[in-house]
């Protein structure tokens, strides 16, 4: 008899770090994302709009169960708050989850062999399949199941591994016996709240999406409202910041925090210490990125005419050919061409924000820089053919210039 165990067991054979069952019926999470998407906190992301988000049973009419599991991205290296960013090479930052293989390609793989065996198991039965690309909530199914608590960022946070993982369900018509939703462990804990620096997260568990980093970066088509461009930093796919000061995605001793001052804590008996979750999978591992090196004349060179590649005692990049999307060399960036980053970005969640958002980030990143050197790439942006790319290579000039 296949039952909720059997099913759990089988998708941690698969790869999967989590994995839990959740009842179809979670209607007061499915109001509250109804709310907030009436709030207008969904920005331009109409897709969040649609009525089926908010009743899977619109989704598959015959559905009794849902299927959450997670699968850890996390790679052991720094966080974005704990980098160099400035001088004498100013580097971007990409968010941790797209230094690797599209987690879709990944996660879906994954998920057809969880429902293969389902369906081997009970013929006849229905299942549907979602990774971040259907309509569904997942974070609220993945509440419901015990995978995690959602946390004051809104990400679900898991008790034993942190936050960075990625979230697929799959919806059956199976009636299984549902786990219980985690407790919140988040406490007084407000670290999230006060290290966003747009004031994204309006409150505890609210996130106003039309104010992320992620989102100006990702999902917006248009121009960044210049308000906020000065706060996106170096940040040119989405952010990690959020995520990056969460207590639950560090490493401790049990006894550096009280529930005064931080997150409620593991009891005694869970040990004293707490490792952070890193993955096994090696697809989300940082890319090694072969390029055009960033000084020929083939690329978008950032060097002036006879500059040297030295500056004063400072080494100037000698080869930007080949570099990591691990906090990667603002100007190796720059020097992707639009061939190369639909060659480089085929199988990557980067290729979303498409070669003209890509430029668009670029320039904002380079206006915060504070680094002059940028001039004559920006210079030669503004002449760009795409009025978007155009007014944030200005922007940019103009800030470096009034620095």
């Amino acid at each position: 008899m296949l039952t909720g165990r059997t099913i759990k067991e089988r998708a941690l054979e698969l790869g999967f770090d989590l994995a839990g069952i959740a009842p179809v019926s979670i209607w007061k999470d499915l109001e509250f994302s109804r709310g907030w998407m009436e709030k207008g906190f969904n920005g331009e992301m109409h897709y969040l709009e649609n009525p089926k988000r908010f009743n899977p049973l619109l989704v598959l009419p015959s559905a009794k169960s849902v299927v959450a599991v997670g699968l850890i991205y996390n790679a052991p290296l720094p966080y974005s708050t704990e980098v160099k960013t400035g001088p004498p090479q100013p580097r971007a930052w990409i968010s941790r989850y797209a230094w690797g293989r599209d987690y879709h390609e990944i996660m879906r793989a994954k998920l057809e062999q969880l429902r293969d065996s389902l369906e081997k198991s009970v013929p006849g039965i229905e299942t549907r399949v979602f990774v971040d690309t259907g309509p569904v909530v997942e974070r609220a199914l993945a509440r419901y199941s015990g995978l995690g608590w959602m946390g004051k960022n809104t990400c679900i946070i898991n008790q034993g591994k942190g936050s960075w993982f990625f979230l697929g369900v799959i919806l059956t018509s199976l009636e299984l016996a549902p786990d219980l939703p985690a407790p919140d462990r988040c406490g007084s804990c407000t670290a999230c709240l006060q290290a966003c620096p747009t004031g994204s997260l309006v409150e505890p568990y609210v996130m106003d999406a039309s104010r992320c980093i992620s989102y100006f970066t990702i999902e917006l088509r248009g121009s960044i409202p210049q308000e906020f461009r000065p706060m996106l930093g170096n940040n040119v796919f989405g952010c990690d910041i959020c995520q990056d000061v969460c207590p639950w995605n560090h490493s401790y001793q049990q006894s550096a925090f009280s529930p005064q001052q931080g997150p409620s804590m593991p009891s005694a008996d869970e040990g004293r210490a707490r490792q952070v979750a890193t993955t096994k999978a090696s697809q989300f591992r940082p890319m090694l990125v072969a390029s055009r090196p960033a000084f020929s004349d083939e690329a978008s060179t950032l060097r002036r005419d006879n500059e040297p590649r030295t500056t004063g005692h400072e080494q100037r990049t000698t080869d930007l050919s080949s570099f990591s999307l691990f906090n990667p060399p603002l100007e190796a960036l720059a020097s992707i061409t639009e061939e190369d980053f639909r060659r480089i970005f085929s199988h990557s969640p980067i290729k979303r924000t498409r070669y003209r958002g890509w430029l668009r980030n670029l320039c904002v990143a380079m206006g915060n820089s504070g680094d002059e050197r940028f001039v004559p790439w920006l210079e030669r942006a503004a002449a760009h053919s795409d009025p978007i790319v155009r007014e944030h290579a200005v922007w940019a000039l103009d800030r470096l210039r009034s620095e």
